[in-house]
């Protein structure tokens, strides 16, 4: 069974990665979060509201930013994207309950810290596929 989210980069205002979880890994993670921040800042001059989609071959990129944080997934073409926004609703939710606003007011930029985070996003993704095995089960 196809998951619904395959990779995920939470990016800080200033282009770090902060976490990532990406299945086949190709392109260094920093990289993407360089290249994905410069594609929303670009989008934000062109249009209010900068980049929320965007296709790349076979894979459909959905971003949200929300207190100076940019969330990006993506997730196989096939799946409905109302599918792929409860996901990611649902991540941006347990990131922002995890590390509020004020957490990053004393946050020494060790990155090491989300490592955590692994756990809340495996959680999620579980839930979805037990609420699609219960629907045919």
């Amino acid at each position: 069974m196809e998951k619904i989210i395959q990779d995920i980069w939470i990016i800080n205002e200033a282009g770090a990665v902060l976490y990532h979880r990406v299945f086949n890994k190709t392109v260094d993670e920093q990289l993407i979060g360089a290249l994905m921040s410069a594609l929303n800042l670009i989008a934000e001059e062109l249009e209010k509201g900068g980049l929320s989609s965007f296709e790349i071959k076979d894979k459909k990129y959905f971003i949200t930013k929300q207190n100076q944080i940019s969330f990006i997934v993506n997730s196989s073409r096939k799946i409905k994207e109302k599918k792929v926004k409860e996901e990611l609703r649902s991540i941006v939710n347990k990131f922002l309950n995890l590390y509020p606003k004020e957490f990053f007011n004393n946050w020494n930029n060790d990155i090491s810290i989300f490592d955590e985070f692994e756990k809340q996003i495996k959680d999620s993704l579980q839930d979805t596929i037990n609420k699609f095995e219960n629907a045919f089960w």
